[in-house]
């Protein structure tokens, strides 16, 4: 199936499977990619030809301990360091409450490698955070932490996932994936 036959499909309301999620990848031009999402975009929700949303949140960094050493990071500090910290719960929540008390709706947390944290530690901030602020979504951690955390603990990436979903969890930022690639860690870290 060409890439047009496949956005074509798409506009229909069909979804596409992750074979033509493929093609689309290797042959759809952007343009034509772009023009598809702002059609589905409005057909899904009409008021977004007049208006834009955004959503409030926050950036907590509940760690700043890492051990990957990034060439970028001004941010990490080596573990035992003497500016090293992981958060309270209490300090969490005190940030959190700041973004109540303006409106906001979501929580982005994020630190470093961490070897002393596992997926242990990651369910309770998560499971404490969702059971104090229901309301509030956990947008939270990199693709690259959750893969340390897999292996800090042991356990496949899926596990992960399924377990920090199951203690609140919501979604993933896009930041960090970029660690997947061999090449690319090589270089930067």
């Amino acid at each position: 199936m060409s890439a047009a036959a496949i956005l074509e499909k798409a506009l229909a309301g069909e979804r596409i499977d992750l074979e033509e999620g493929a093609v689309l990848y290797r042959e759809a031009g952007l343009f034509e990619l772009g023009a598809a999402a702002d059609e589905l975009n409005l057909q899904r929700n009409p008021s977004a030809e007049t208006q834009a949303t955004f959503v409030v949140d926050r950036n907590i960094n509940y760690t700043n301990v890492c051990y990957t050493l990034c060439k970028f990071c001004a941010f990490y500090r080596r573990p035992g360091h003497g500016e090293a910290y992981v958060r309270s719960l209490g300090e969490i929540f005190e940030k959190i409450d700041e973004l109540v008390a303006i409106g906001g709706t979501q929580v982005l947390m994020q630190g470093g490698h961490n070897p002393d944290l596992g997926i242990d530690y990651y369910e309770k901030l998560v499971r404490a955070v969702k059971e104090r602020f229901p309301q509030v979504d956990v947008h939270s951690f990199s693709a690259s932490e959750i893969v340390h955390i897999s292996k800090v603990s042991r356990i496949p990436v899926r596990e992960v996932l399924g377990r920090l979903k199951k203690a609140g969890l919501a979604s993933l930022p896009g930041g960090g994936a970029e660690t997947f690639c061999a090449a690319v860690r090589e270089k930067i870290a």
